[in-house]
């Protein structure tokens, strides 16, 4: 966070800030760099060397003439810039970045065309020169050379770095917003642990420490397992396969002191896809979860809840056996797991759902 916020002022000194943002340094700069533009355009007309006394006014009289009216055609290109961007806002990059571009060029050349007017009829009042008013008339080499030095300015200068401003204007933005949904997906990820789990847990410790303290201190270990995974991945967008079994190993331990006998696991994973494959967190924690919620289970007749590798998924399944009365669940289960693979990769997950049994594949993401 500190690195973001250094690199974001040093951003802002060089677009908004001192370099760019101070009025009176702008303006200096943009003045020191018209005047070399100038001194650069006055070398490619041998008119101002006729005479050195008469050639230095006539010089700077040409230099001034070059800064005052390209300070204005500098601000008129600022304005125009921000007025195309708002115009097509709304248009891919590409669009325009075109749009912009062709627009600046039209303007460069106009504005290359109004200066080399201006500055012939200056130059025949003040000092009855017409070289310039030729060089104008029959758009010479020099004019070209006007127009292409108009073109750099105003394009680099404002094109460029309006664009560069933009673009890490979209870095920054884009940051802000991946840093909201991972704390979005922790709070999904957070809300799908019931509450009611963690009250019943202390209803079931409650009970428990009457009878052993052993059996107690581990209950509390791997109570304390599970909130403590959340709070460590909760800027995870993946974690390993392994990873995610070792969690649910505490989950279901908590639900076999509650359900002793009454709920089977099983997982036939293999060793290169526990070490390799990833899965968004918590994700065969909240499909046992809802297999224990939505099926009927009993010490005679125990539910098996199975997890297997098989073709690039986990296969998470347990034989049907709906509820007469259903608990109340959110349901945000299978639609969170559909979200955050979503936001993780390209893949989805798929149910199976029949009469004998209920399966959800999970796709396996390598890394």
């Amino acid at each position: 966070m500190v690195t973001e916020k250094k690199a974001e002022s040093r951003y802002d000194f060089f677009i908004d800030g001192n370099l760019f943002g101070s009025k009176t340094i702008r303006y200096v700069s943009r003045i020191l760099i018209l005047y070399i533009f100038s001194a650069i355009f006055r070398s490619f007309d041998l008119s101002f060397i006729d005479s050195v006394r008469g050639s230095i006014i006539r010089s700077q009289a040409f230099s001034l003439c070059y800064v005052v009216f390209g300070l204005l055609v500098w601000e008129g290109a600022v304005w125009l810039a921000r007025s195309v961007e708002k115009w097509i806002g709304k248009e891919q990059a590409s669009i325009r970045l075109l749009v912009l571009c062709s627009t600046l060029v039209i303007y460069g050349g106009l504005a290359a065309f109004t200066f080399g007017l201006l500055y012939a009829v200056m130059d025949i009042w003040l000092f009855n020169r017409y070289e310039a008013w030729i060089s104008f008339r029959e758009v010479s080499y020099n004019m070209n050379f006007g127009l292409f030095m108009f073109y750099l300015l105003i394009l680099t200068f404002n094109g460029i770095i309006f664009y560069y401003k933009g673009w890490k204007e979209y870095q920054i933005k884009t940051e802000r917003l991946m840093r909201e949904n991972i704390q979005a997906k922790y709070d999904a990820l957070r809300n799908q642990i019931d509450p009611h789990f963690f009250f019943n847990s202390l209803s079931v410790l409650t009970n428990l420490v009457y009878k052993s303290a052993d059996l107690s201190a581990e209950y509390i270990t791997q109570l304390a397992k599970i909130y403590r995974y959340i709070l460590d991945k909760k800027f995870d967008n993946l974690v390993t396969i392994e990873t995610e079994l070792d969690f649910l190993d505490s989950y279901l331990f908590l639900i076999g002191i509650r359900h002793p006998d009454s709920i089977r696991f099983v997982a036939e994973v293999e060793e290169k896809v526990k070490d390799r494959g990833m899965i968004p967190p918590a994700t065969l924690q909240m499909l046992v979860e809802n297999a224990i919620k939505h099926n009927r289970f009993s010490t005679n007749e125990p539910l098996l809840i199975k997890v297997k590798s098989e073709g690039g998924f986990l296969l998470v399944s347990n034989p049907l056996r709906k509820k007469t009365i259903p608990e109340i669940s959110s349901g945000i289960g299978l639609d969170n797991i559909r979200k955050r693979y979503e936001l993780a990769s390209n893949m989805s997950i798929e149910v199976q759902d029949t009469d004998e049994v209920f399966v959800v594949k999970i796709p396996i993401i390598t890394q």
